[in-house]
C-alpha cells in the first residue's frame, strides 16, 4: 500500500491567519458601520425635507402664516399647528412646549449648548416625531436666523434625523430650516460660502445657538449626503 501524507495547516498558522482577519475586520468594520449609518441619515434627511416642505407650503396656502399666533399663548398655538399643520403631516406624537418629542442636551457644532429652555429647542416651541422616527421642533421668529433672510415673523426648523440618538449635534444629526418668502429653505441660504464653511465646522465662532445652523445648505448643494462638518 502506498502511505499518503496528509496536507494541512498547524496551529500556528491557523491561528496566525484568524488574527490578521481580525485586524483587518477591526480596521473596516468601524469605517463600513460608519459610512452605512451616513448613508441611511442622508436619505432621511431629504425625505424629511421634502416632507416638512410640503407641509409649510400647503399650511401656508390655508392662512397658517398669515394667522400665525403673536406672543407664546400656547393655547391659542396649539389650535393654530392643529388647524393648518396636522392635516398635512404624519406624526407618532405632538409635544406642545413640553418634553418628550426633542432631545434636551442639544449642542451646536462648537459644543456649546444649544439653549436652556425645558424642551431643549426653544421657549415656547411645539415638537413632534415623524412616522420615520425623526424629531422635529418649531418656533416662530422674527428676523435673520439660521442663515436666511426673514420679513416679519416667520417659522424656524429644527430636525434631527435620528431622534433621541446620540450625538445630537447641530450639523451632525440636527438641521436648521426657516420658512421664508413662501418656501422653506434650508439654513446658511442666504450666507457666502465662505460664511457658511466657517458656520458649519467644530472651530465657529458664530456664537451660541448658530454653530452649525448652515450646515443644511451645505448639505442640499451635495445632495444631502454626510457628514459635511470637516472632522478637524
Amino acid at each position: 500500500m502506498n502511505n499518503f501524507k496528509k496536507a494541512g495547516f498547524t496551529l500556528a498558522e491557523t491561528l496566525i491567519t484568524i488574527g490578521i482577519i481580525g485586524i483587518v475586520a477591526a480596521m473596516t468594520i468601524p469605517t463600513l458601520m460608519t459610512k452605512l449609518k451616513n448613508d441611511r441619515e442622508s436619505a432621511i434627511l431629504k425625505e424629511d425635507y421634502s416632507i416638512l416642505q410640503q407641509m409649510m407650503k400647503m399650511a401656508n396656502e390655508e392662512g397658517a402664516m398669515a394667522n400665525i399666533v403673536k406672543g407664546n399663548n400656547m393655547d391659542e398655538m396649539k389650535e393654530w399647528f392643529n388647524t393648518y399643520f396636522l392635516p398635512y403631516i404624519k406624526t407618532t406624537s405632538v409635544c406642545y412646549d413640553e418634553s418628550g418629542c426633542w432631545s434636551k442636551n442639544v449642542k451646536t457644532s462648537a459644543g456649546k449648548t444649544y439653549t436652556s429652555s425645558k424642551t431643549g429647542c426653544g421657549a415656547a416651541s411645539i415638537s413632534f416625531v415623524l412616522y420615520n422616527g425623526s424629531y422635529v421642533c418649531m418656533d416662530d421668529y422674527a428676523d435673520f436666523r439660521f442663515g436666511v433672510n426673514t420679513r416679519g415673523v416667520t417659522i424656524g426648523i429644527l430636525v434631527d434625523v435620528n431622534g433621541d440618538k446620540q450625538p445630537n449635534i447641530i450639523g451632525e444629526d440636527i438641521f436648521a430650516l426657516q420658512f421664508s418668502e413662501n418656501e422653506l429653505l434650508p439654513g446658511g441660504y442666504h450666507m457666502t460660502k465662505d460664511a457658511v464653511d466657517k458656520n458649519c465646522s467644530k472651530k465657529c465662532t458664530d456664537g451660541t445657538p448658530y454653530c452649525g445652523t448652515a450646515c443644511t445648505v451645505k448639505a442640499q448643494r451635495r445632495g444631502f449626503k454626510l457628514p459635511v462638518i470637516p472632522k478637524k
